[in-house]
C-alpha cells in the first residue's frame, strides 16, 4: 500500500533536524538538509512505518492549499488509484499559488510577503469567506473522487480549525496545533515564523516546536503520529 501525503512544512518534516540549543544560524544551515531524516522522523514517515506502507510525499515547505491541489491533480492523472491511501493536510488560507511573471514560474506565496504584487493580490483579490467556500468545495470534490476510485482518505487541518460552509466527510474536527496545545483557545497561526497566536506561543514555551521557525520537533512528530494513527486506521 502507498500512503500519499499532501500538506505544508509540518507534513514534510521541516524542523526535524533542530537540536535543543541550536542557534538560528545553525538551524538555518541544516533545516532543509537530509531529506531521508525528514522521511523517517516526520509523522508521515512514522505512520507509514507503523502501517507498513510506502510513503509518497507531496508536502512542501511554504506550500499553499492551491499548490497541493495542483500536485494532487498531476499525481492522480498519471498514477493508478489501486493500493492507495491519502492523508491530506490543509494549511493556512493566507497563501496561494500564482504565476509570478518577474520570477518566470509558478510560486507559492504568503500574503504576509512584502512583495508589491503579493500585497496587490491580497488587497484586491482575496476574501476569507470566499476562499473557505472554494476550499470546502475542493475537499468535497476530492472526497467524491476518492470514493469513486475506492481510495481511503483522511483530511486534517494543520494550524487552524476553519469553519467550512459545507459538510466535509473524513475531516478531523480539530487542527494539529490545537491538539498539542489547548483545545479551548481559538485563534489563528499563519505559519510565518513568528508567535502570532497563544497556541503557537504555548507550543514554543513547551518546546513542542523549535524557537526559530516554530516547526514541530522530532519528538513532537511522534505525538502528531499518535494523534493521526487511530483515525487513519479507521478509514482503512
Amino acid at each position: 500500500m502507498k500512503l500519499i501525503t499532501f500538506g505544508c512544512s509540518w507534513t514534510k518534516g521541516i524542523g526535524i533536524l533542530y537540536e535543543k540549543g541550536m542557534s538560528k544560524k545553525e538551524y538555518l544551515e541544516v533545516r532543509r538538509t537530509r531529506e531521508d531524516l525528514m522521511d523517517k522522523h516526520s509523522f508521515r514517515g512514522i505512520l507509514s512505518e507503523r502501517l507498513g506502507f510506502e510513503n509518497i510525499n507531496h508536502a512542501r515547505g511554504g506550500s499553499s492549499n492551491q499548490g497541493q491541489e495542483s500536485l494532487a491533480i498531476k499525481y492522480f492523472n498519471t498514477n493508478p488509484p489501486e493500493d492507495t491511501v491519502v492523508l491530506w493536510g490543509i494549511t493556512s488560507i493566507l497563501r496561494n499559488e500564482l504565476y509570478v511573471r518577474s520570477r518566470g514560474k509558478i510560486c507559492n506565496i504568503l500574503f504576509s510577503d512584502n512583495d508589491s504584487y503579493v500585497k496587490y493580490y491580497r488587497d484586491n483579490f482575496f476574501d476569507e469567506k470566499t476562499e473557505l467556500e472554494r476550499l470546502g468545495n475542493m475537499m468535497v470534490h476530492w472526497n467524491k473522487f476518492f470514493e469513486a476510485h475506492k481510495i481511503p482518505n483522511l483530511w486534517f487541518q494543520t494550524f487552524n480549525t476553519y469553519r467550512f460552509p459545507q459538510k466535509i466527510d473524513r475531516l478531523l474536527p480539530r487542527d494539529l496545533l490545537t491538539h498539542i496545545t489547548h483545545p479551548s483557545i481559538r485563534d489563528y497561526h499563519q505559519a510565518e515564523w513568528r508567535s502570532d497566536s497563544k497556541r503557537i506561543e504555548q507550543a514554543k514555551n513547551k518546546e513542542l516546536v523549535n524557537p526559530h521557525s516554530l516547526h514541530p520537533t522530532k519528538e513532537t512528530h511522534v505525538k502528531l503520529a499518535d494523534i493521526l494513527e487511530k483515525p487513519l486506521r479507521e478509514i482503512l
